[in-house]
């Protein structure tokens, strides 16, 4: 059997197909009795309308399209349902894709999404390829940048100085009396934002005088990542390892610590170690874990209340005018594993 077409719901609840149409599209214009009839024709058939018709009829989506590095890593998931919890509210349905940290694979994501002219687009990070960079400029549909703020940009960003961070998490260890400090990238080469981390942490250590340690593992999976960077550091010297490690995320400081007592290591006697991301496990770990809390929910409801704004005109003019920087409050979680040489951090959480 064919399906159901909004004809046949006009026909059943004895109203025009307009009418029908002018019940998704704009309730509020249809009267409580005819709604009642085409709400009663659409139960009796199950009818579904085309979001392609109707994007096609009304040269406007109640789609929002977004990109996020990676659907499995759980910082990303709290943003999605920030994101959606707002877009929801509002009418509006989020439609998602993973880039699995690459540019190449974001690219593929934001042509096919803009093919179907979305409502608005909401990405992660402000590096793209320069195609995608073109498609955005040109876009009828507003856009918003999420997770890093960058100056210069042409696009509404939503986020913070992940720079900052990476400054702030070396100087924790600095003010504590560490000279010694290494940072672990992940093992993705475009994880651009544990790069910045990096440039920031690099930028402490040269105020002091210090020399930068960064050290990029071969292994992609966090865990083991950790683990394997913990393993190195038990095979090195003790008067040439570092006092403390700053990991790219709380995942692989996990591995670290879980790491240790196999290594013959004590923590954080041997090494401080400091993470990012305040993931669920930091906290239970032994010891638990000094990370950083990067406002994730924030990230992703602000995003879209941004672009909600931006859709229906409803932003202040500075906003309508140019692109704005909305910056999310991280947090800094002082926990035992930063102890660097037996001192007591300044604060705790």
């Amino acid at each position: 059997m064919a399906p159901y077409t909004i004809h046949d719901v006009a026909a059943i609840a004895g109203v025009a197909s307009i009418t029908v149409s002018r019940f998704f599209n704009t309730p509020d214009k249809v009267s409580p009795a005819r709604r009642a009839r085409i709400e009663a024709a659409i139960a009796q058939t199950g009818f579904v309308p085309s979001q392609v018709a109707m994007g096609l009829a009304s040269a406007r989506s109640k789609v929002v399209c977004a990109v996020i590095p990676s659907i499995a890593n759980s910082v990303f998931s709290e943003t999605v349902q920030g994101m959606s919890d707002v877009l929801r509210s509002s009418g509006y349905q989020l439609l998602l894709a993973s880039s699995n940290y690459s540019t190449v694979e974001e690219e593929g994501a934001v042509c096919a999404f803009a093919g179907w002219r979305p409502a608005g687009m909401i990405l992660t990070g402000p590096a793209h390829t320069d195609r995608v960079d073109a498609i955005l400029r040109a876009a009828a549909f507003p856009v918003v940048e999420t997770w890093d703020v960058r100056p210069n940009r042409p696009f509404h960003q939503v986020g913070f100085s992940h720079d900052q961070v990476g400054y702030d998490q070396a100087m924790h260890l600095i003010e504590q009396g560490a000279r010694r400090i290494r940072f672990v990238r992940t093992g993705m080469p475009e994880d651009f934002r544990a790069q910045q981390r990096a440039l920031g942490y690099s930028r402490a250590m040269a105020r002091h005088g210090l020399a930068a340690d960064v050290e990029t593992p071969d292994e992609t999976d966090p865990f083991e990542a950790g683990a394997q960077a913990m393993a190195r550091f038990a095979r090195a010297g003790r008067r040439t390892r570092p006092q403390a490690i700053i990991f790219a995320n709380d995942n692989m400081a996990a591995g670290a610590i879980l790491a240790a007592p196999e290594c013959g290591l004590v923590l954080p006697r041997d090494c401080a170690i400091v993470g990012f991301g305040d993931f669920p496990i930091a906290k239970r770990l032994t010891p638990a874990l000094t990370t950083v809390h990067p406002g994730r929910y924030e990230i992703g409801s602000t995003a879209a209340r941004l672009v909600l704004k931006l859709i229906q005109r409803e932003a202040d003019a500075d906003t309508l005018s140019k692109p704005q920087s909305h910056h999310v409050a991280t947090q800094f979680l002082v926990r035992a594993s930063s102890r660097v040489t037996g001192r007591t951090p300044k604060s705790s959480a």
